[in-house]
Parts: structure tokens; C-alpha cells; sequence
């Protein structure tokens, strides 16, 4: 594939292939690609875990994996390489990280080394109070340490630019915050910037040019899906509700030996109609997943109620009074275990590694539904195997046995064993590929579907959980801090929170700055302040009140009407 756009004709463009190949052992990693990237242009390349993003950079830059063959030619000048996962030196300073790589590329001392790469962490945002280079990079943030990554690269100022999975692994805020800062450089400084990727990574947002690596060709990425598979049908009467749910740990007794806890809750109030898909949004530190856990009493929350169908599980879960198999919450319990039903984020972690599928679905039923027979339970398993996607078969097999998509599918089939009436799914697809994850979701909507099924599920892909609910929560520091029916979250938010989200899930640059407070160190008043492009000084004082500010919306904002500029 040529790209014949041409920026400058005075040098020679600096990246530029012909029928490139590359071959690990007899399978095509690449097939006969042509491509040229100019300086000043920002190239992003997609790809699944194997599709070879990886071989291509270290072909890109005369770094060839060990096995991999190459035909054709690549021509590159002066390139830098991010290899993936961002690693620095481990218990090393980075300011003597710092002075040998920037020294080496340009031989400058250690003062004039630290002054650049202080330039380059004002490019990337870091304020001058972050700035740490007495520390080893596993005391620095992951963010701080990426943007530090980063910085290195904008210190040395290469020709080209190739960066393998930048900044995977932070919140989709950060990630795109950064990344967009990395290609205004590239483009202000005329480097060519390569990144390479999973889809799902935001990388197409900062670039000016997307290809996808797909059976070995570098092709146009394909059409997003943006609407649910089938319409949603409206939902009925609300059977699962919340109340001041709250949430707390205890900590170590203070100096004088006080009792102290950590409270990561704040009076949630949640309602769940039949047939409903809610989504929970929030990246790390929303404590969206607690609450997800907290609405199974997995564990109890420690303040308010969690009312099933007008049973409170909460007084179920309490330890009774003497043993007594019929008493009645815990008989509720039980039939509220068999309606309540989790998807796991990890669902390999969470089988006995010693059992079979089978033997340990077999135990789910003697539990959860001792009305059936045993001689019928093989037929249900069966049952529940094929509608979540897998063969009769793989009830026979281990769990050790399974690949990461097929456990996720297995622990879906557990979930509907019991004829569950509600699912709650805390990140169910957070490991699988973007092709997996969409096979995944999409049996899964289909069994919520089929079976008329109430749906919480908890992410911090704000698209994606949004694209199949009826209403979405977004939750910061384990608070609400807007509701709202799903269309609306994903056309116009109003929290500016909820903003930054929709923001990264688009690609573009999110307004918030700096990373979120640690959950033992958080802010007084709004938690988001420090990072917000509306913050005034009233945001200290108080933290904002959930109001209805149009029917069926509710935001948690002192200045949500207040341009960011006013």
C-alpha cells in the first residue's frame, strides 16, 4: 500500500518500505507492504496480540525479532525505539538513565541531558513538582513513567519515532492525554511518529493516518460498530434497588490506638428494572467494581441496603442467630444467590484448576437448583455451554486447558446455569482481543436478550458500555457524579468528568490533566478539582450534591452549566 502525499521534497522521506515481508518459520507476519511516512506525520498501526505490530517495529528499526526473516527492503533514518511495556532499568535513578540515553544519542553532559529531558516533560505536561529524577522508574507512577518514556524521546529528538503499545495499560483519560501531547511534538518538530497498538487502544485518535495489520496486509481499519445488534426493548418494573450503599475498610488503629476505616463508598442509590442494561462507568479508582460486588453483598456493603425483588440481602447475609437451614433470609439468600448472578473479570482465576468444567458446573446446580434431577444436569450444562458460544464438548475439559476467550465464555455459561434473573459483570471482556471482546459482548447481549435478563455491567470503555445499555452511571472516586439515559451520555454529558471519558472513547484529546488522586489521599471537596478545566476555589469546599437537571438526568457538578472559560 503507497501513500503518495508528500510533505517535503527537499529530504528524503524518512520511513519508506518495499514489498516488505517478513516470516516466522512458514507463517506470513507481513505480506509485500509498501508504506511511507513523512516527517511531521503521526502513523498509527492496529493489530491483535500475534498480528505482528511488534516484528514490524524491530524490522522498522534493524531490531528483528529472533526467528523472524525478512525480504523486500526498509529504508528508516535515525529512529528511536519505544519497545513495549515502556520499560526502563529497574532500581536505577532516572536521572542516570536519563544522561546515558541522552548522552548516547547526543553526547551531552548530565546537566545539559536533565535540562532537555525537562523540556521534554513540560511537552508531555508534567509540572515541575512531578518531576522526580532522583527515583527509580517502580517508584514513579505509570503514567509519570510513560510520560518520563516519552520525554526521553522528545530529549533526543530523533527522525522517526516508533513506539510499541504506547501507553497501554493507563486509563483511557491519561492514555490519550499523553498521546496526544506525543503527536503535537511530532508534528511541531517534524519527526515521524509511528505507533503501534490494539484498536482499542485510542491510537487512531492523535493520527493523522490509520492502518490496520490484518492476515499479514496493512489495510484501512474497518467500520467501527457504534449501535446494539438488535434494538433494545424498553424495560419493566424496577426489582433491584440500592440505598446509601456504602462501603468501608479498616485500617490500622492510629498513634493513640483510634479505630480507623477507609471509606471508598458514598451513599450509592441504584435502581435495576427487569430487562434493564446498566452500564457503570469509571476508570481506575471509581471503585465501580466494589460497587458491583457490593450489589451481590460479595461482600456486604457496610452502610445501607441492598433490597432484591423486597428482601433486604444485607439482614440475609448477617450470621444467624443459631443454625438453622429454614430460616427465612437465609432461604431468601439462597434464592437470591440463584437470581444474582457475577461474571468475573478473570472467570480462569475464578474455576477450581483441580475440576473439570462439568464436575464444578455440576456443583453450581446441586447448589443453586436443588429441584433438578441429577440425571438431567448434564442436559442443562450442555444447554448452558452451547448458548454461551461453546461445544457440549468442553464440559470435559479443564479449566488449565482453556484459552483466555473460551474461560470467559465458560464463565458466562456458569452465570446462566442457575436461570439466573439479573447479571452483574465487573470488566467480563477486559482480556480478551478487540475481536474476542466483540464475539464475547455479543453473545452475551444475545443471552440477555433471549433470556429477558437484567444487566449491570461495569467498565471504563465508555462506548462500549454505553453502546448496548439503556442508562449508564458514571462513577469518580466512588461516587455518582452523573446518570443518565444511554443516549444522552453518549451524545452530550455534562460533568466534565463524563466528558473526558466520551473524549478518550472518540480519540481525542480529554480536557482533564494529571492523573487521579490516590483513594487514601484524596482532595477535600469535589475529587475531581485538581484535574477539572472548571475548577474554581468553591470546589474545595464542598463535594457537589447529585441534582436532577433534566428529567431522568443527574449530575454531581458545582459549575457543569459554567463554560470552562468563564
Amino acid at each position: 500500500m503507497t501513500d503518495a502525499s508528500v510533505l517535503g521534497a527537499a529530504k528524503p522521506t524518512p520511513v519508506e518500505t518495499e514489498a516488505l515481508t517478513l516470516m516466522l518459520g512458514d507463517r506470513v507476519l507481513l505480506d509485500r507492504a509498501t508504506l511511507r511516512v513523512e516527517r511531521g506525520q503521526v502513523l498509527a498501526i492496529t493489530g491483535g496480540a500475534g498480528s505482528g505490530k511488534t516484528a514490524l517495529l524491530g524490522a522498522l528499526a534493524g531490531q528483528l525479532p529472533a526467528g523472524v526473516d525478512m525480504a523486500g527492503s526498509a529504508r528508516i533514518d535515525g529512529n528511536l525505539l519505544i519497545a513495549q511495556g515502556g520499560r526502563l532499568a529497574p532500581r536505577r535513578p532516572l536521572a542516570l538513565q536519563v544522561a546515558e540515553v541522552v548522552g548516547h544519542h547526543l553526547g551531552l553532559d548530565l546537566r545539559s541531558s536533565l535540562r532537555r529531558m525537562a523540556d521534554g516533560l513540560d511537552r508531555m505536561g508534567v509540572p515541575a513538582a512531578a518531576r522526580r529524577f532522583d527515583l527509580p522508574p517502580e517508584q514513579l507512577s505509570d503514567s509519570l513513567r510513560w510520560a518520563c518514556l516519552f520525554a526521553m524521546a522528545v530529549a533526543v529528538g530523533p527522525a522517526v519515532l516508533l513506539a510499541d503499545a504506547p501507553a497501554a495499560g493507563l486509563d483511557p483519560t491519561v492514555r490519550l492525554r499523553l498521546l496526544h501531547r506525543l503527536a503535537d511534538w511530532a508534528r511541531a518538530d517534524g519527526v515521524a511518529l509511528i505507533l503501534a497498538g490494539r484498536p482499542e487502544d485510542g491510537l487512531a485518535g492523535p493520527a493523522d493516518r490509520v492502518l490496520a495489520l490484518r492476515r499479514a496486509r496493512l489495510l484501512p481499519p474497518g467500520p467501527a460498530r457504534t449501535e446494539p445488534l438488535t434494538p433494545l426493548e424498553p424495560p419493566g418494573t424496577a426489582r433491584l434497588h440500592a440505598r446509601g450503599v456504602g462501603m468501608s475498610y479498616p485500617l490500622a488503629p492510629g498513634p493513640r490506638g483510634e479505630a480507623r476505616s477507609l471509606a471508598v463508598l458514598h451513599g450509592i442509590d441504584l435502581d435495576l428494572r427487569t430487562g434493564e442494561t446498566l452500564a457503570l462507568l469509571g476508570e481506575t479508582g471509581s471503585v465501580k467494581a466494589t460497587l458491583a460486588r457490593a450489589l451481590l453483598c460479595l461482600p456486604p456493603p457496610t452502610a445501607g441496603a441492598v433490597v432484591w425483588m423486597g428482601r433486604d440481602l444485607m439482614a440475609a447475609t448477617a450470621p444467624p442467630a443459631a443454625a438453622d437451614a429454614n430460616d427465612p433470609d437465609h432461604v431468601g439468600l439462597r434464592r437470591a444467590r440463584r437470581d444474582l448472578q457475577p461474571l468475573f473479570p478473570d472467570p480462569a482465576a475464578s474455576f477450581d484448576p483441580a475440576m473439570t468444567l462439568g464436575a464444578q458446573f455440576g456443583l453450581v446446580l446441586e447448589s443453586l437448583r436443588p429441584d433438578i434431577a441429577a440425571d438431567r444436569r448434564d442436559h442443562r450444562i450442555d444447554e448452558a455451554l452451547e448458548e454461551a458460544g461453546l461445544r457440549p464438548e468442553a464440559a470435559l475439559r479443564w479449566p488449565s486447558a482453556l484459552s483466555v476467550a473460551e474461560a470467559a465464555h465458560a464463565g458466562l455459561a456458569r452465570a446462566i446455569l442457575s436461570e439466573p434473573r439479573v447479571l452483574i459483570a465487573d470488566e467480563p471482556a477486559s482480556s480478551l482481543s478487540a475481536e474476542e471482546r466483540e464475539t464475547f459482548l455479543d453473545t452475551l447481549m444475545a443471552v440477555r436478550d433471549r433470556r429477558r435478563l437484567s444487566l449491570i455491567l461495569a467498565t471504563e470503555r465508555y462506548d462500549e458500555g454505553l453502546r448496548d445499555a439503556h442508562r449508564g452511571v458514571v462513577m469518580l472516586a466512588g461516587r455518582v457524579v452523573e446518570s443518565a439515559d444511554a443516549g444522552t451520555l453518549r451524545t452530550a454529558p455534562l460533568h466534565p468528568y463524563s466528558r473526558a471519558m466520551l473524549a478518550a472513547a472518540q480519540g481525542e484529546r480529554p480536557a482533564l490533566e494529571g492523573d487521579a488522586p490516590s483513594a487514601f489521599a484524596q482532595p477535600a471537596g469535589c475529587p475531581l478539582r485538581r484535574r477539572c478545566p472548571l475548577a474554581r476555589e468553591f470546589c474545595a469546599q464542598a463535594v457537589p450534591t447529585l441534582e436532577e437537571v433534566a428529567p431522568g438526568h443527574h449530575v454531581a457538578c458545582h459549575y457543569w452549566d459554567t463554560p470552562a472559560d468563564g
